[in-house]
């Protein structure tokens, strides 16, 4: 477990909706300093973070989905805490202990307790851990021994995980799936990508960018660009878009489970950030189009995932 630098600059909150613009497209260009390609990755983790909601990367090894977090940690400046799941990562490792002193029972908090969590390869961790986990991101706190403790905001939690591999895993189950924001698929770069990764600076092996990235926002401004998400408005045809998209993946044939309710909220409200990051005063129908692929193919199950959740979302997305 590691922390970031302290913040070198806070987003003041009178200035946060004419400049987040502004900082929304210098944090894209501090992670390209560490980050080669994965333009719409990083795009659609900063949208996640400003909408309070979760991401889920998904990728083959090596395609920088460890580093890709780190970078996008240093760019909000606030607190962070890794976590790499093993079979053999206990919820107390996540959540803490509770101890007693002088006659009273006190928690020794774990990582969950910051403000941006990169859960390493969670498909690697038992049910129970998952569970914990899944429990913190949703209700924003923890329950130990019959007494909840509360997660201080801002909470933002990047986990990993890698579809290739099946001996010792432990897949999330869709109830689960439905509490991340967005689910993001890292694959292989371009050739030129890749020849452009291997000139960025390394220790050996090891990647040397993390310092090259700099802290845009800090706790403060972190919370104040948040907030300002909520002041963004929804036109009546865009809420009518999302609901519709939403429900139209819930009568495709193809399809056990289509998306939930939640899921409209939840792409109603990324859609709101985006508009913020734009520097618009309201969302659009292009915000929810853009989005929806990210917000919607991990809710639906059917019998072959990939191609079928592709297609079901993009013909709910022409009909809408």
């Amino acid at each position: 477990m590691s922390a970031t630098a302290e913040p070198t600059a806070e987003l003041q909150p009178e200035a946060t909706s004419k400049d987040l613009p502004e900082v929304f497209a210098r944090a894209r260009a501090e992670v390209a300093n560490a980050i080669v390609g994965h333009e719409e990755a990083v795009e659609l983790m900063l949208l996640a973070a400003l909408a309070r909601g979760h991401v889920l990367l998904e990728g083959p090894p090596g395609t920088a989905k460890t580093l890709l977090a780190q970078a996008m940690a240093r760019v909000l400046g606030a607190k962070f805490q890794r976590v790499q799941f093993t079979p053999d990562t206990s919820a107390s490792d996540l959540i803490g202990t509770v101890v007693m002193r002088g006659g009273e029972a006190f928690l020794e908090r774990g990582a969950i307790f910051t403000n941006v969590l990169l859960a390493d390869e969670i498909n690697r961790t038992p049910p129970r851990v998952q569970a914990a986990l899944l429990e913190a991101m949703q209700e924003r706190h923890v329950s130990v021994k019959g007494r909840t403790y509360f997660i201080d905001p801002p909470f933002f939690v990047m986990a990993t995980q890698n579809p290739y591999e099946h001996e010792g895993v432990y897949a999330i189950t869709e109830s689960q799936l439905d509490r991340f924001l967005v689910k993001i698929d890292l694959e292989y770069g371009s050739e030129a990508g890749e020849v452009q990764m291997l000139s960025l600076p390394h220790r050996g092996v090891i990647p040397d960018m993390l310092g090259e990235v700099s802290a845009l926002l800090g706790e403060r401004g972190f919370l104040v660009a948040q907030e300002a998400v909520d002041d963004i408005a929804v036109p009546t045809d865009v809420a009518r878009t999302v609901v519709r998209i939403v429900r139209l993946t819930r009568e495709s044939p193809e399809v056990e489970l289509g998306a939930s309710p939640r899921a409209a909220l939840h792409l109603m409200t990324v859609a709101k950030a985006r508009a913020l990051a734009s520097g618009r005063p309201a969302a659009e129908i292009e915000d929810v189009v853009w989005l929806a692929p990210y917000v919607l193919s991990h809710r639906l199950v059917c019998d072959n995932p990939r191609a079928v959740v592709a297609e079901a979302v993009s013909a709910a997305l022409d009909t809408a």
